[in-house]
């Protein structure tokens, strides 16, 4: 857990263990899986290039990926529908236990996006929203084709590095490390390990520990990795509950504004992840959990709605 308030730490601890099987206490530099928190970073990195000029929020797929088999996904999937999860991409085939073989073959994001490319959008982009795992994978290779780098090295030396996540990397999520939190299913009492995320998925697959997700935050806020008015177009609510890749969430008729908040959350067997800013009142909450969901969103929720009820604020 980490709370901060306008650029301070407020509070941070750690609670329980690391691994339910062992014996080691979860500490302050223990990594967390992220799950599909991780899809701020492929934003981020989608965000830069916008930002250099080299993609624009209304390049279409066949722009940038040349050779992308389904002409009709291709040719109208724009990075807009993309980030808004309003492109008919649908699911990635790489998580659950029915896609294990899937997961054994795929070496890049190449081969990821290669499982699904020859199907067209689920139904007419920018129609629906529908959230998507395979859209944030076919982001991701876009940045490596416009960048020239490939996508783990791209969010190490363009976000990692210089937003100091020195704790914050890609996870092969059957690793035994000591600092990485292991998480688990109960089935029939019984404690099950599911390894599900994928070293450079795009649309989840690395890990960190709450100080690095706050650094993260911090370096959102000061401009460092994206210009602060293309973040703050980011940040914007464009459909539901989107902005550009990020939540933009928690707003509308009879709901107070100190309730906006941008952030994502991330979830799977074993994995709950919660990481929002509240922009009126300058709260970050960090939850990082290897425990399923949906306990760490109720936490943040709680500790966001204390706070405001303690200082009154409108």
């Amino acid at each position: 857990m980490l709370v901060a308030k306008h650029g301070h730490v407020l509070f941070e601890k750690a609670y329980g263990k690391r691994d339910a099987k062992g014996d080691d206490p979860a500490t302050l530099d223990t990594r967390f899986n992220l799950a599909s928190a991780g899809k701020m970073f492929t934003s981020v990195a989608v965000l830069q290039q916008i930002a250099a000029g080299r993609l624009s929020l209304d390049t279409r797929v066949g722009d940038v990926l040349k050779d992308y088999p389904n002409r009709s996904f291709a040719d109208t999937v724009t990075v807009r529908e993309l980030l808004t999860h309003t492109s008919g991409a649908g699911d990635a085939g790489l998580l659950g236990t029915e896609n294990a073989a899937n997961r054994a073959r795929v070496h890049s994001v190449a081969d990821m996006v290669a499982l699904e490319s020859k199907n067209p959008p689920a139904f007419p982009p920018g129609t629906k929203q529908v959230y998507s795992n395979f859209g944030f994978v076919v982001l991701g290779r876009m940045v490596e084709v416009v960048s020239g780098e490939d996508f783990q090295s791209y969010l190490r030396r363009h976000i990692f590095e210089p937003a100091g996540m020195a704790h914050s990397g890609f996870i092969d999520c059957a690793s035994t490390a000591p600092d990485l939190a292991r998480g688990y299913t109960a089935d029939d009492g019984k404690l099950e390990f599911d390894c599900e995320t994928l070293p450079g998925f795009p649309a989840g697959g690395e890990a960190a520990t709450a100080g690095d997700m706050y650094r993260f935050v911090q370096a959102l806020q000061t401009g460092k990795l994206i210009p602060p008015a293309l973040f703050a177009r980011a940040t914007k609510t464009y459909r539901m509950f989107m902005g550009l890749g990020f939540f933009a969430t928690d707003y509308g008729p009879n709901i107070p504004k100190r309730d906006f908040r941008w952030g994502h959350g991330g979830s799977a067997s074993g994995v709950c992840t919660d990481i929002r800013t509240y922009p009126l009142t300058g709260e970050t909450i960090v939850t990082l959990s290897n425990q399923s969901p949906p306990g760490c969103f109720s936490v943040a929720k709680f500790l966001h709605q204390d706070y405001a009820k303690t200082h009154q604020e409108q």
